[in-house]
């Protein structure tokens, strides 16, 4: 799980913009900046995550050269000492994306700033093999979220059924888990979903040798059907 700030960072950082250097040169600038309360508001959010999962949280940052991380860093171990049944564990970014790759079962959450989170979640994404599997929140103090596939919305394959639906699919998992606290509806999706997978149905961007191919309707028809195998036995009283 990678927990991204949203609203701050370089991303909306003033000042910024194209101008010229005492050289006369065009140059580009941007300005990343955080300040305590941006960075209290999203650590609370990925605590509150983590004690959901393994109770492991480890904070991406690139604090050995920038001074912006250097507050993300102290303010991220300040807020972990409100919360001792978590495990933190802080590592620089450039770290983070090669062990990513080499190790991704070391990490259970991720928080980390906009941009370093726009980049990680990404890469995250392909160790399930698509961007299409992968769902996403984008979640504020008060609620209500926003719960929808990371990637965009493919129109070059619009209306061909072609696209990956599992996303979507948990991205209602995530709404029900984190948004709702229905952690027992959440993993019979999430079960559904694995099911359907260990049955060997693809869509065409996870298709590989031995496996069927399907499209966006019959991999949806697989899950409900999966859905419908996992229902809870009737409770008799």
């Amino acid at each position: 799980m990678v927990v991204r700030e949203l609203t701050g960072g370089i991303y909306f950082g003033e000042p910024k913009g194209i101008g010229k250097n005492e050289k006369g040169e065009r140059i580009g600038f941007n300005t990343e900046v955080y300040s305590t309360s941006e960075i209290d508001r999203i650590a609370r959010v990925a605590f509150g995550i983590a004690r959901k999962r393994r109770g492991k949280l480890c904070s991406v940052d690139k604090a050995n050269v920038l001074e912006a991380s250097q507050l993300w860093r102290e303010t991220v171990t300040a807020i972990g000492s409100h919360y001792s049944d978590i495990q933190l564990s802080h590592m620089y970014v450039d770290n983070a994306a090669m062990q990513l790759i080499r190790d991704p079962k070391q990490f259970d959450t991720i928080v980390t700033n906009n941009i370093f989170g726009d980049i990680l979640s990404d890469e995250a994404s392909m160790l399930t093999g698509s961007i299409g599997m992968l769902p996403s929140a984008s979640v504020g103090e008060s609620g209500p979220g926003l719960f929808e596939p990371v990637h965009g919305s493919a129109p070059d394959i619009a209306g061909q059924d072609k696209a990956n639906p599992l996303a979507m699919v948990l991205s209602a998992a995530m709404l029900l888990k984190y948004g709702l606290g229905e952690e027992d509806a959440a993993s019979r999706i999430e079960n559904a979903v694995l099911a359907t997978l260990d049955k060997g149905y693809r869509t065409g961007d996870l298709m590989s040798p031995g496996k069927t191919l399907v499209g966006c309707a019959r991999m949806g028809e697989e899950v409900l059907k999966a859905l419908d195998s996992l229902r809870p036995a009737a409770v008799l009283h």
